[in-house]
């Protein structure tokens, strides 16, 4: 079958031919693999045809009367390419041209999967040999640029932007012939680059373990622009060319069209870098429904290298007189005449600017890199050019880049042209506004005069670190940036609105692309990382909290009675009333007790009152803590009660003794606080934070524990979220019960805290870890810039320096005093003042009681009922007879009536 087409083709050629009268250049095209389907580069090339035929009122091309023909081949027919080799197709192709007479060969390099040198090889055994792909090295004129000038281009757009880590995803030879070039500069450049042979069956595989992965730059550089075309639509379908990656396409005008970017990329998607060479594309005739510019590279080279013979054939003929003869046979190494022609042509095409050296090696074209994402797809990040002198005399303009190098990539620029727009919260100390200080504190009206250079506009961590970040770019990076701070209300960091999946604040002018760098104390969080990207981590600080000082603490005076509930204090009080009562009962009723025995003469009179309601009532109290007693019981039932009355009271006693410590301690729960468990199971204190600050985020983006702190501080009955850090500072410090914190970066805390009067603290060890970065969007390459910008600060030390500088002269309780150091420890008079109280109130009861024992004494009604003394008379002597029954001695032990009277002795009335 294919006989017949090359035999028809010739004879349609010799037809055209007779009827003309001129004659015919025949062009043998070749077909490959991909390149024979649906006969579309067929059809290229017959557009082609026509153009250089029929557009000689426009811009004749060969000489008039002449034609070129193309003669068409499909090689292999039916046969499976899969079963082909490399000897057998140059074998092929040389035996079909022996006997066409062609001026020129055009040929991919498509014919089997093992044929990507195809062109090469045949470059070096037929003249002239025009070769759709990469054939470098060879003696063929290579439409593609030279993989040499690709890699170049490549290595410094990989360079501007910083990647340190990549991963390249190859196919064919020459994919995996740009993979070793540039792990050959991977050492001297800092890269880290993973190879990833791309499998057209286990892609779905390939992209699963490229999510898992956390490496988002990708470098794409194919040798098959179908299999291209087909890894875009696919990654496109398994979200992997989505949000957060950077994906660069090292082939030239990547299936990436504006038809795809407003049908299929949409918001949110990946951060494209896409090389597109500089061309004409409407200049051409085509009867294809497609435009030339959203053809592939290797169609537009087709329509091109017919159009290069043509030409070159022009100028044959006008120099020589007559038409090249064409070489009979491969591999005797004999050129075309037509070849020094070739080198000799110029001119711009769909392919870009077609120009060849005398290696056959394209040269002084130039090739435009667009960098972008969503609407901003399209801008023109920079260029490169083969040689920098003709682009200068296109041009008519001098080289922007730097000298010797080809490639000129501009300062990124995405929301403003003019320069870079950076937001910043306000949160001292880490970003502010220069006076912030005196307006917020001192109540003074500060103007800002922005003529005197030394006083900037803004102060804090953040804005030393850019300042130092503009140095870093344009003094070693050889990057321009200036940028322009947009300031944005307190807290506007950015939220989640979880009905809308929708964010706000800085977050929402990052993703729309009006913003492209945002610093300050922006949290780096999981659900931010899902929407913008991320710089290195510049800092790492605690989550703390800050409580008010122990020393200012003002606690109840009587807080000791805490450890047991007022209800059970009452039931205590019953209880004793009770076991008194049942003491007394027993006692008074039981056989076995004195009162009883008393009256059978077993126990003396002064012993019946042992348990009397009074003595019952002091020997609970005695027994409960731990006392003596005059007497102890004698029955068994009033022994039992006072067993299991002693045991309840020595349980009592060590319960309350337990709990008594943390009452004592209660203004120093908060200090004792070192991690989120401690926090969550403190149910003392109240724990609040600032509205949407850095702590406020992390709480509330994160999981586990940490979303459990947030769910406490929300759902509390009272209202534990302040607006501002200076509100919750002043919150705590007006307290005087010290049970509200606030929860808070270390720096935030201690900068809101450090003023006097010095009556606050910041605890807590591990109460969360927070990261501060720079924000980006999503894949854009100021994430990697500003990424090796900040590791070169952090190794300088600029970072550790800009750290250690303060932003106030009001700070004035960065240290506590040893009296405070040790009120954080130790018991002190404040936290004993209940015990003094209540000793207060023993010493004042007991003498009011001995006032009212003395008046009762005094004042007594029955004065009979009490003894007095009356003094000696002379003449009254006289003695109380003894009781009866009863032996009565008198001090000295001697018997009233046996002792002489004595006139002054004591009367007993």
């Amino acid at each position: 079958m294919g006989k017949y087409i090359f035999f028809a083709s010739v004879l349609l050629a010799l037809m055209a031919s007779h009827l003309t009268g001129g004659e015919v250049i025949k062009v043998v095209s070749l077909y490959g693999k991909n390149t024979e389907k649906d006969d579309l580069y067929k059809q290229i090339l017959a557009d082609a045809e026509t153009y250089i035929n029929d557009n000689r009122a426009i811009q004749p091309i060969i000489r008039a009367g002449d034609q070129v023909g193309v003669i068409h081949q499909r090689l292999l027919e039916d046969r499976e390419f899969e079963e082909q080799t490399l000897s057998k197709v140059v074998y092929q192709v040389c035996n079909n041209i022996r006997s066409t007479e062609a001026a020129a060969v055009i040929l991919p390099n498509d014919f089997c999967d093992n044929c990507a040198d195809a062109g090469a090889v045949l470059g070096e055994a037929y003249s002239p040999v025009i070769a759709l792909d990469h054939a470098d090295g060879s003696g063929a004129f290579k439409m593609r640029p030279n993989l040499d000038d690709l890699e170049e281009m490549i290595t410094d757009v990989i360079s501007n932007f910083k990647w340190s880590t990549f991963i390249l995803i190859y196919e064919g030879d020459i994919g995996f012939a740009m993979l070793e070039s540039l792990s050959a500069k991977a050492v001297t450049k800092g890269w880290t680059i993973q190879g990833l042979e791309f499998d057209e069956e286990e892609f779905e595989e390939q992209a699963e373990m490229l999510k898992k992965r956390s490496i988002k730059n990708i470098l794409v550089f194919f040798t098959n622009e179908e299999q291209l075309a087909g890894l875009v639509n696919t990654a496109f379908d398994l979200k992997v060319l989505s949000n957060g990656w950077h994906w660069m396409f090292g082939n030239l005008n990547p299936p990436i069209s504006k038809s795809f970017l407003e049908q299929k990329y949409r918001h949110n998607m990946a951060f494209l870098t896409r090389f597109k060479i500089v061309a004409n594309d409407l200049q051409y005739y085509t009867s294809i429904s497609t435009p030339i510019k959203s053809w592939r590279f290797r169609q537009r080279a087709a329509y091109d290298a017919l159009v290069a013979v043509a030409m070159a054939m022009n100028l044959h003929v006008q120099r020589e007189g007559r038409y090249p003869t064409s070489v009979p046979v491969c591999g005797e190494g004999q050129k075309s005449t037509l070849e020094p022609y070739l080198k000799q042509i110029s001119f711009r095409g769909a392919s870009g600017d077609v120009s060849f050296n005398d290696a056959g090696d394209r040269v002084n074209y130039t090739i435009n890199i667009y960098s972008g994402k969503d609407k901003f797809a399209q801008n023109l990040a920079g260029f490169f050019t083969q040689d920098i002198k003709s682009w200068q005399e296109a041009n008519g303009e001098t080289w922007p880049g730097k000298p010797g190098k080809r490639t000129y990539i501009q300062p990124f620029r995405q929301s403003d042209a003019r320069v870079i727009k950076v937001l910043a919260v306000p949160e001292p100390p880490f970003f502010m506004q220069k006076g912030w200080e005196q307006v917020r504190y001192r109540k003074e009206n500060i103007k800002y005069d922005n003529a005197d250079r030394n006083d900037e506009p803004y102060e804090g961590y953040a804005w030393e670190l850019i300042k130092d970040v503009k140095k870093v770019f344009e003094e070693e990076m050889g990057i321009d940036f200036n940028f322009e701070i947009t300031l944005m209300s307190r807290g506007q960091y950015g939220s989640l609105d979880l009905s809308t999946g929708e964010w706000d604040g800085m977050i929402r002018e990052l993703i729309d692309g009006d913003a492209d760098v945002a610093i300050g104390s922006l949290t780096k969080v999981g659900a931010r990382e899902d929407a913008i990207d991320f710089t290195g981590t510049w800092y790492k600080s605690q989550l703390k909290v800050a409580i008010l000082h122990p020393s200012w603490t003002f606690e109840y005076p009587f807080s000791l009675v805490f450890p047991l509930h007022v209800t059970a204090w009452a039931a205590l009080v019953a209880l004793f009333v009770i076991i008194s009562s049942m003491v007394f009962f027993l006692g008074y009723f039981s056989p076995y007790e004195y009162r009883r025995l008393a009256e059978r003469g077993e126990a003396t009179e002064e012993e019946a009152g042992t348990f009397s309601i009074g003595e019952s009532i002091f020997y609970c109290l005695s027994t409960g803590f731990w006392q003596s007693f005059h007497r102890s019981p004698k029955s068994w039932s009033l022994r039992l009660l006072s067993m299991f009355w002693f045991w309840f009271c020595i349980c009592t006693i060590f319960l309350y003794a337990w709990n008594v410590n943390s009452v004592f301690k209660f203004s120093k729960t908060a200090i004792k606080i070192k991690d989120v468990h401690d926090l969550l199971f403190n149910d003392i204190h109240e724990f609040g934070a600032v509205r949407n600050s850095p702590s406020y985020d992390f709480y509330r983006f994160n999981k586990g524990q940490y979303r459990m702190v947030f769910d406490r501080i929300l759902n509390s009955d009272r209202n534990l979220l302040e607006d501002r850090i200076e509100e919750a500072i002043y919150r705590v410090r007006r307290q005087w019960d010290g049970r509200y914190a606030v929860l808070g970066e270390e720096r935030i805390l201690s900068y809101a805290a450090d003023r006097k009067p010095c009556r606050l603290f910041i605890s807590g060890k591990t109460l969360g870890k927070i990261s501060f970065s720079f924000a980006t969007p999503s894949g854009s390459p100021l994430r990697d810039q500003l990424s090796y910008a900040l590791k070169v600060l952090k190794k300088r030390g600029n970072i550790t320096r800009i750290l250690d500088m303060k932003f106030s002269n009001s700070l004035k309780c960065a240290r506590d005093t040893l009296w405070e150091t040790e009120t954080k420890k130790s018991f002190t008079v404040h936290d004993l003042q209940g015990m003094y109280y209540l000793m207060f109130c023993g010493m004042g009861g007991s003498v009011i009681v001995m006032i009212l024992e003395w008046l009762l004494y005094v004042l007594a009604i029955d004065k009979g009922a009490r003894p007095t003394f009356v003094g000696r008379r002379g003449d009254q002597g006289g003695h109380r007879a003894p009781p009866q029954n009863k032996m009565t001695t008198d001090f000295y032990g001697q018997d009233p009536k046996d002792a002489a009277p004595d006139k002054g002795a004591t009367d007993w009335i």
